[in-house]
């Protein structure tokens, strides 16, 4: 049976990117077929079909559209002003094959860059899909480059959990030392010595923090947290590229929540300060944690 990538590299005369193509190939027949009027499965994304007719109306009513361009989604409507006058046209994801960037191309050719890569852009999309998929908790990662910012933050959610403003499920807090030795801790479920804890989390961090270490012992593990890694369905290039995200004297607070009072979280972690890596429900709300840890920067300003 024909791969996408190749059926899709075959019709449009274009070398697919690696990693597009990778994805297409694993998750290709999920996705919508008309990604304009019904819901993707993910971040707008279209199947082999709509990439191919697509492309081809771009580069037959487009001038501006450039020959090494590959139309992969949807990413809705945005306003201009054409004589004065408010007008919606639409927006659609596009990989560049030539340099592999992402962009964002209007209906008239105007385009704006959105990630370098396609892995780098879904790579939190992957995340989220997989575990709505599989997960009613929400996971979220924060990032901070204190050393002890994260353990702060995690004894502010305990306190909200002890108040019964939050249902936490799993909460890990992990520090990345100067020297680059790791340690974490974990609100449930510990890891045993020589293990990593079994839950998401848990399994997350292991990959992120123990998969550059060497040895018989460490190959082991690495293969255990893979096998489970498949079970709950993240996709092992997801951990490989979270891993960059962290670097020596940071810390990153790892949660699984069921449910939060959203007023009560805000008025916790207004101007906490902190980076929102990742969040397993929208890039909205993701934005929206951002907004709370950066408001008291925003009003000092």
């Amino acid at each position: 049976m024909e791969k996408l990538s190749a059926y899709i590299a075959k019709f449009l005369g274009l070398k697919v990117p690696e990693g597009y193509g990778e994805f297409m190939d694993i998750y290709g027949k999920k996705l919508a077929s008309d990604p304009v009027n019904e819901k993707s499965w993910m971040g707008g994304l279209g199947a082999a079909d709509f990439v191919v007719g697509t492309t081809l109306a771009f580069r037959s009513k487009v001038p501006a559209f450039g020959k090494d361009g590959l139309v992969i989604g949807y990413a809705g409507m945005k306003t201009i002003i054409v004589n004065k006058m408010y007008q919606e046209i639409d927006e659609y994801l596009v990989l560049d094959t030539a340099d592999g960037s992402l962009l964002k191309i209007d209906s008239l050719g105007v385009a704006v860059k959105v990630a370098e890569t396609f892995d780098d852009w879904i790579t939190p999309e992957l995340l989220r899909a997989t575990l709505r998929e599989k997960h009613a908790s929400h996971l979220t990662v924060l990032v901070f480059d204190d050393l002890a910012k994260a353990e702060e933050a995690r004894r502010k959610l305990l306190g909200l959990q002890w108040e019964g403003f939050v249902d936490l499920e799993d909460c890990v807090v992990v520090v990345k030392e100067r020297d680059g030795k790791v340690r974490y801790q974990q609100q449930h479920n510990p890891a045993r010595k020589g293990t990593v804890a079994v839950s998401i989390t848990g399994l997350i961090v292991g990959s992120i923090f123990f998969s550059p270490l060497a040895g018989a012992a460490i190959g082991a593990l690495i293969g255990m947290m893979s096998a489970s890694l498949a079970d709950i369905g993240i996709d092992e290039q997801f951990i490989k590229d979270f891993s960059r995200k962290f670097s020596p004297g940071s810390s990153a607070l790892f949660t699984l929540v069921r449910k939060a009072e959203s007023e009560r979280v805000r008025e916790a972690f207004s101007g906490f300060g902190g980076k929102v890596l990742v969040n397993s429900v929208s890039k909205e709300r993701e934005a929206m944690l951002q907004k709370i840890l950066d408001e008291a920067k925003e009003g000092a300003a």
